[in-house]
């Protein structure tokens, strides 16, 4: 009996697998903003967005510590459509009918945070931080954050809440 049950999964594991389009996925399929926006509204998922400092030790750390995981990476990928945006941008971004920009001269470097970043990650003391994982609906409204370091299992218990 024993025997007929690991047989049976020796086949059926690489079965489900291979029907799943192959192995997991090793990393977060980051794709850029305005696509998420699109593909959001015709798909109904929930975008999430990892916001990120250069040079930011915590970042460093959620990076290979939580968003290298597999489990994290296999959850986000199929539940959202994600998107990696550096807290100190230049781009223009469009939300809520609204343009936000980095108001810091190019010419002096980039260490002011983003308009668009200081307005969805902020937390109740307007104060925000890096990083920061912000989670949109289909309509790119802003449901909820996670600000600061997310260790593997209490982002993985934060986010389970808002899959469709």
């Amino acid at each position: 009996m024993i025997k007929r049950l690991i047989i049976v999964l020796l086949i059926a594991v690489p079965a489900i697998i291979f029907a799943q389009g192959g192995e997991p996925k090793k990393s977060i399929d980051w794709i850029n903003l305005e696509k998420a926006k699109k593909y959001a509204k015709k798909y109904n998922k929930n975008i999430l967005i990892y916001f990120y400092k250069k040079d930011c030790p915590y970042c460093e750390e959620m990076n290979k510590e939580t968003l290298q995981d597999k489990i994290v990476i296999n959850l986000i990928n199929q539940n959202f459509f994600p998107v990696k945006i550096n807290s100190r941008t230049k781009d223009t971004i469009i939300y809520q009918n609204k343009k936000y920009s980095n108001q810091q001269p190019i010419q002096q470097g980039s260490s002011w945070p983003h308009d668009f970043y200081r307005e969805v990650a902020k937390m109740k003391n307007e104060q925000t931080t890096t990083p920061t994982i912000v989670l949109f609906n289909n309509d790119f409204e802003k449901i909820t954050s996670f600000p600061g370091k997310q260790s593997k299992q209490l982002l993985l218990r934060r986010i389970n809440k808002y899959i469709k």
